[in-house]
């Protein structure tokens, strides 16, 4: 990719040192979108960084390939990472993006059928903030049994540009606990960032703050027309970045 030399940013967080990096933008104006993969950098970096720490205190992740049991959560993303996912299918050979179509197509009228399609349009586009509404909803998907259309042999097949919650998403406890994780007492330990990257990007408009804005990853094929039809804010990549970075300091960085 043709870009900037790599700029060095500091992330500062609440309880932690701050994160030096070296960010290579896009060149000239972009939108959020197209800043995506080096706001995944940022979300990779704090990834490591907590993961380090982790070791350091003598619980090391346990999240590794093959391990995908999470993969059949319910995932909620950013417009921006939906319009994204649906890209990346485009992206894809004839053969593949009509495998990986059609896993998407039964996954929606599996939900149909369950009569779960409905609330979860009605909870992500009127009540996503109601955390119980929204556990609720988690527990009836997880109970569906509906594998990522991504996963591939135990493995994500679009890994470099997986969503963000799938990279935030890290556990240090034994991953046999993973699939009992919306069970009462399930003894899993997952592990808090510093900052919450995914919830900025939902909540980033590229003027500043917006109301969040998030959808479960499996409508990201139905959603993408309307995504893409709304005028979205084209500004010089280092500005952009800078607002983005703002945005995830001061509202979606840790406090206690």
């Amino acid at each position: 990719m043709t870009g900037y030399h790599p700029t060095q940013y500091v992330i500062a967080f609440e309880n932690a040192t701050p994160l030096r990096m070296d960010l290579t933008l896009p060149e000239g104006p972009t939108t959020v979108h197209g800043l995506l993969s080096s706001i995944f950098a940022v979300a990779d970096a704090i990834h490591a960084r907590s993961a380090e720490s982790c070791k350091a205190m003598g619980k090391p992740v346990t999240c590794g390939p093959g391990c995908d049991t999470c993969c059949s959560q319910l995932i909620p993303i950013s417009e921006w990472e939906a319009a994204h996912i649906a890209d990346v299918v485009r992206s894809m050979d004839g053969t593949s993006r009509s495998r990986i179509v059609n896993r998407f197509t039964r996954i929606i009228a599996r939900l149909e059928q369950s009569g779960l399609l409905e609330p979860m349009t009605h909870i992500f586009s009127n009540e996503a903030h109601d955390w119980k509404k929204m556990l609720e909803l988690k527990l009836a998907y997880w109970n569906l049994d509906l594998p990522c259309p991504f996963l591939e042999n135990g493995s994500c097949s679009i890994y470099m540009s997986r969503p963000l919650a799938c990279r935030q998403y890290l556990v240090t406890s034994a991953p046999r606990n993973c699939s009992n994780i919306y069970s009462e007492g399930a003894k899993l330990d997952v592990v808090a960032h510093p900052a919450d990257t995914g919830g900025a990007l939902a909540s980033f408009s590229g003027h500043g703050l917006q109301h969040s804005r998030v959808l479960p990853h499996i409508f990201s094929l139905l959603a993408e027309r309307g995504i893409k039809s709304r005028e979205t804010l084209t500004l010089p990549a280092p500005q952009m970045m800078d607002r983005f970075l703002n945005c995830l300091a001061i509202c979606f960085t840790r406090k206690d």
